[in-house]
């Protein structure tokens, strides 16, 4: 009788993949609560408080600037990481994977200094756009290096960085909005990086799920503390790395870029429809979807879940038609289900508005068939 086949043992690379990424998110989420808890207080006391003004979908002051506690966590997440996987052999100290957290990681930190900087001092626009460029071009630059992708994609992937770098800041204004969408859109990158064998990746966004669930209670449903630039400009920059990466790697467009669908067209067509309109686009506003749906009567948890799930829905179509690595996109099924998704959320506001009005009128006719025709005091248009 034949005895029963033994199983194969894992390689060390296999074995590490299996227990490091769940070590790394789970450093990132203990670190995020810690070092959250404990930025708080010293963010009241250095006065780094975000008070309301016209455009604000909050009424009292709250600190801001947590993002660096966030940020830090997944830093921290990352690197304890890969020490362990050094340290037990699993991958060479000169593996990719070493270049990749470490190209991660210094982008993700400059522009989180950036940010701060811009939370402490309000940096003009010009400054702003300056520096983001610099590190946009200097991301793209090290991403072709590390993967041997054409040197022409510098262009195209630097623009791209500092428009999602601004993509992020600008949709980060509810609560929990920001910081949900990163779960979605680390654990995606977390995926596709295990699948595509961009293992540096996966690590890097492990840890920065990790640490997006252990800030987000602070956050959401009651804000204790806001990500601020410093944690906005760093997340941008986090997918603009991610999907940079994914791109230079051979993972099809649709695939790289799927989570961030929500925030780049809600971003793109708001400021669109302002410079047609002769607005001044970078002037601060409360024009986009989320920020409408706000001023309908929305709660910030309702608004930061719809943003989450249709970031969401893009990445379940984007793999749901995705071969795999060294595959194609079925695109014409991809972009049509992606582009529902998103005119479904882009109508949103004005689906709200309608049902509204159409409420208002059904009870003022109720009300004048009941009452007589009674003056509409509390009618505003």
């Amino acid at each position: 009788m034949t005895p029963p086949a033994l199983p194969m043992p894992q390689s060390p690379e296999a074995s590490w993949e299996t227990w490091g990424l769940a070590m790394g998110a789970l450093t990132g989420l203990v670190a995020g609560v810690v070092l959250t808890a404990v930025t708080i207080p010293v963010l009241r006391r250095a006065g780094v408080i975000d008070v309301p003004v016209d455009r604000s979908l909050h009424a009292r002051p709250v600190p801001r600037g947590g993002g660096g506690a966030l940020i830090l966590a997944a830093v921290l997440a990352a690197g304890t990481g890969l020490a362990g996987a050094v340290a037990e052999g699993a991958i060479p100290r000169s593996d990719r994977l070493i270049e990749v957290v470490s190209v991660g990681l210094s982008t993700i930190l400059a522009l989180t200094i950036l940010g701060l900087g811009d939370d402490l001092y309000t940096l003009p626009i010009g400054a702003r756009l300056l520096a983001q460029a610099g590190l946009g071009a200097g991301l793209a630059l090290l991403t072709t290096s590390i993967t041997g992708a054409p040197l022409w994609l510098v262009i195209p992937l630097g623009a791209g960085a500092v428009a999602m770098i601004n993509a992020t800041n600008f949709m980060d204004g509810a609560n929990g909005l920001a910081a949900g969408h990163a779960l979605v859109a680390a654990a995606y990158y977390t995926h596709v990086a295990s699948s595509a064998r961009i293992p540096g990746l996966a690590l890097v966004m492990a840890g920065l799920g990790g640490a997006a669930a252990g800030f987000l209670p602070f956050n959401a449903p009651r804000a204790r503390v806001f990500l601020g630039d410093a944690g906005s400009y760093a997340l941008g920059a986090a997918w603009s790395f991610g999907a940079a990466l994914c791109l230079a790697s051979g993972v099809p467009l649709l695939v790289a870029v799927a989570p961030l669908l929500v925030l780049a067209t809600d971003t793109g067509l708001t400021l669109w429809r302002r410079a047609r309109s002769g607005q001044r686009w970078y002037e601060p506003h409360r024009e986009h979807v989320y920020q409408r749906l706000v001023a309908a009567g929305w709660p910030h948890w309702a608004v930061a879940l719809l943003v989450g799930a249709c970031a969401a829905a893009c990445s379940v179509v984007a793999l749901a038609s995705w071969e795999g690595p060294g595959g194609h996109v079925a695109r014409a099924p991809g972009i049509i289900g992606m582009l529902v998704v998103l005119a479904c959320y882009m109508s949103l506001p004005s689906l709200v508005s309608a049902a509204r009005r159409e409420r208002r009128e059904h009870g003022s006719a109720d009300g004048s068939r009941s009452k007589g025709a009674a003056p509409e005091d509390g009618e505003r248009g």
